[in-house]
């Protein structure tokens, strides 16, 4: 039951990313990485099938190491960084690398990032402790020996305002990451 969509997709697009001295029509972009291992054994699926994509971790969360561990053994897949200052799950949360001591404006009173991005702008965050933990996120991404190719956004959150936009756009300059596009 679990291969039905992905054998869809292959029918439906196959012909598409597979035909003979054609550039592939279309390219994927898969986020939460790493979120948890169902979502990871997915990307890992779709990588078997050699169809081109890329792919954003979220560092933060708990199965990070399991993804890294699986994008190593498909070194043609592009690998960005999906920035995290939410975690919108109910009974599954993940909260700053930094902890919640070194970052208090970022999180709710057990230590979690904030469930929504309305949540987390309508907090009074404090700008210094986002490029703080955003920083920690790329640095932790780094150090993986992963290629590192581009950041994007988690919920859009971490663009979702000029301030932030602002810092996403120093840290990407500074690490020399591409920025995946953002609407707002």
């Amino acid at each position: 039951m679990k291969k039905i969509p992905i054998l869809l997709f292959l029918v439906l697009f196959g012909p598409i990313s597979f035909a003979e001295n054609n550039p592939p029509q279309l390219l994927l972009r898969l986020d939460d990485n790493g979120m948890n291992h169902s979502v990871t054994m997915a990307i890992k699926q779709v990588a078997q099938t050699g169809i081109p994509f890329s792919t954003s971790v979220m560092f933060t969360c708990p199965w990070y190491q399991e993804a890294v561990a699986v994008l190593q053994q498909f070194p043609n897949v592009s690998v960005g960084i999906h920035l995290v200052l939410n975690s919108e799950w109910k009974y599954y949360k993940w909260g700053p690398i930094l902890g919640a001591n070194a970052v208090p404006s970022l999180v709710d009173s057990n230590g979690f990032f904030l469930a929504s991005s309305d949540d987390f702008l309508n907090s009074h965050y404090k700008i210094d402790e986002v490029e703080k933990e955003l920083t920690a996120q790329i640095e932790r991404a780094m150090h993986t020996g992963l290629k590192i190719d581009y950041v994007d956004y988690h919920m859009l959150t971490a663009v979702s305002k000029e301030d932030l936009r602002k810092v996403v756009e120093k840290l990407a300059k500074k690490y020399q990451l591409g920025m995946s596009r953002y609407f707002g």
